[in-house]
């Protein structure tokens, strides 16, 4: 009897992780990896030339997912890993930039004697956000049901905290708007300490880094991890290491249908595929097409957004007013950026021998400018940062990616709508399977950790073999 075969849909790092996964955990199986374009690595690549190391997606990971870090490790890139400088970063307001307040995790502050030195709120603010955190209001209770992300935080906080900090920091990670955001798929932690500590003050605190925790005398440590050859070092060796996956580029998926015995059949541009298994991760709404018998609400209402990088280099002597890691726009500032980094600054392994600006553009709902030419987005970002500096900007060259449609929105429900997606999937097409940033978080260790579930999910459906007569 033939092995099995276990078709692989979307070639990110996703659809590489899980092939590296499933190459361990099925050893009798057969495994292809499909991908519609010429490279590996959707959203994650790597700008390299003349010493720059420079991130065209995502560049880091929140260092405490530890499911990316021990594959790192694992496929033999530990001595690549590191972290980021903690350099003072900032948020723009109608005012000017405002230091981050130190002490805090995530926008809420752990450290009020630190908060307190912000110039982001008035002292009226600030008393207010002090009183709550240390006397929450007695009716305030534990949601036991999804609700969004603001409405949480608001009578925990107060709305001045939220509006000029905790917004501009966690709304663009999540592609969303605080207020429609779902507390539980974005930031269950918030939940789940407040509960363990019976505040969400004391909560945070438990969450504060090592350095926070220990005192003013320990060296404080970034929180970020990346790679010094860049993450598409990732993708690389993920292909270097698989043994048993056949890979196949510019082979988008068309249709597919099930056979009389039970397997499928995979439209190619380049002929059928059969599988026994499949597992997609691919885009949310390519999903939705290409599995027409399942009615899938929560897939095909999920909304999106289109960001794209604005990268300028400049020679080394070029000093920028920038003194520190980079800045968060607030929403009601007069720019269409929404946020910029000092690459040089941050990653000391990223441009050596020259200054280095990353600047972001896309909100959701005003996300029309990431579809206007070159010429038109490096104008507007030029303007913007020529605007904050207060003096003309004149870069060696800019480096410009976009990703259209390409961050789903987390809204209220949306892990009850994935997991009924899921189900319906499972009952319409037995052994067909999803995953990546539309499900279980939009990080890269969350893509990750998702295939891996997916995997071990899949594995309890296999059959046990036939003993050998």
């Amino acid at each position: 009897m033939s092995s099995k075969r276990l078709v692989i849909v979307g070639g990110g790092i996703s659809g590489l992780a899980a092939a590296y996964y499933a190459e361990k955990q099925f050893p009798e199986m057969n495994i292809t990896l499909l991908e519609a374009e010429g490279r590996l690595g959707g959203k994650v690549a790597t700008y390299r030339d003349e010493g720059l190391t420079i991130e065209r997606g995502p560049d880091s990971y929140v260092a405490r997912k530890h499911v990316l870090t021990d594959l790192i490790e694992e496929i033999g890139l530990g001595e690549q890993l590191v972290r980021n400088n903690t350099s003072q970063a900032y948020i723009l307001d109608v005012r000017g930039l405002h230091p981050i307040p130190k002490g805090a995790v995530m926008g809420i502050p752990t450290d009020l004697e630190l908060f307190a030195e912000t110039s982001l709120l008035t002292e009226e603010e600030k008393a207010e956000v002090s009183e709550r955190l240390l006397h929450p209001a007695p009716d305030l209770t534990i949601p036991e049901t999804d609700i969004p992300l603001g409405e949480y935080l608001r009578p925990r906080l107060g709305d001045a905290l939220v509006e000029k900090l905790i917004e501009p920091l966690l709304s663009g990670i999540y592609a969303g708007d605080i207020d429609r955001m779902s507390t539980f798929a974005t930031y269950p932690q918030f939940v789940a300490n407040e509960q363990k500590a019976g505040s969400l003050f004391e909560g945070m605190r438990l969450m504060r880094p090592l350095d926070q925790q220990q005192g003013p005398t320990l060296k404080a440590t970034g929180q970020f991890l990346s790679l010094a050859t860049g993450l598409e070092s990732l993708v690389e060796r993920l292909e270097e290491v698989l043994e048993r996956t056949e890979i196949r580029l510019e082979t988008p998926l068309r249709s597919i249908e099930r056979e009389e015995d039970g397997r499928y059949r995979l439209e190619t541009d380049h002929g059928p595929e059969y599988a026994d298994d499949i597992l997609l991760t691919i885009p949310h709404h390519q999903v939705v097409s290409l599995l027409p018998e399942a009615t899938l609400p929560g897939l095909a209402n999920l909304s999106t957004h289109s960001t794209a990088t604005v990268t300028l280099i400049f020679d080394k002597e070029t000093a920028l007013p920038i003194d520190g890691t980079g800045f968060i726009v607030n929403r009601r500032a007069p720019y269409s950026i929404t946020a910029c980094t000092a690459i040089d600054q941050k990653w000391n392994h990223a441009a050596p021998n020259h200054t280095v600006l990353r600047a972001f553009i896309g909100r959701p709902g005003k996300d029309a400018l990431v579809r206007e030419s070159d010429e038109v987005i490096e104008r507007v970002v030029l303007e913007d940062l020529e605007n904050i500096c207060g003096r003309p900007l004149q870069p060696e060259r800019v480096v410009i990616s976009r990703l259209l449609d390409g961050l789903p929105a987390y809204t209220v429900g949306h892990a009850q709508r994935i997991q009924e997606v899921r189900e319906i999937v499972s009952s319409h097409y037995p052994h067909i399977h999803l995953a990546g940033l539309a499900y279980d978080g939009v990080g890269l260790p969350d893509c990750v950790a998702g295939v891996k579930a997916t995997l071990e999910q899949m594995a309890l459906q296999q059959p046990e073999p036939c003993p050998e007569s």
